[in-house]
């Protein structure tokens, strides 16, 4: 358990580690717009998760996991579960951050199939 644990921060460490900003400081405006996006849609998936969460009454804890399975992934999803000592929202959050990591894919060649053809 402990050399999975391991290798699951070592996978996300290598993952940070790739993480070039002055590649998207080179691109200028659209590096700018483009990290701005990113924000502002973090910003609201949060805004929105924790926010229904509360009118649920909700476990802020589980809102935080399911949360980052849909932004970050199963792995990442992982991390933060074992992290916040819920071990029993390991399982879910693999899960969860898989099946949308499936659907996202799948639907993501979807569109791409029914939008690239129009445009040639």
């Amino acid at each position: 358990q402990a050399l999975g644990m391991f290798s699951v921060y070592l996978f996300l460490a290598v993952i940070g580690a790739f993480c070039n900003l002055q590649a998207l400081q080179s691109l200028g405006f659209l590096g700018l717009a483009l990290f701005g996006f990113a924000l502002t849609t973090i910003l609201v998936h949060g805004l929105a998760t924790f926010g229904a969460a509360r009118l649920m009454k909700m476990d802020p804890a589980l809102a935080a996991v399911a949360s980052q399975a849909n932004v970050g992934g199963g792995t990442s999803a992982l991390a933060l579960a074992r992290g916040i000592g819920r071990n029993d929202l390991v399982l879910p959050a693999v899960l969860l951050g898989s099946l949308g990591n499936a659907l996202g894919t799948f639907l993501g060649f979807w569109a791409a199939g029914y939008l690239l053809p129009g445009l040639g």
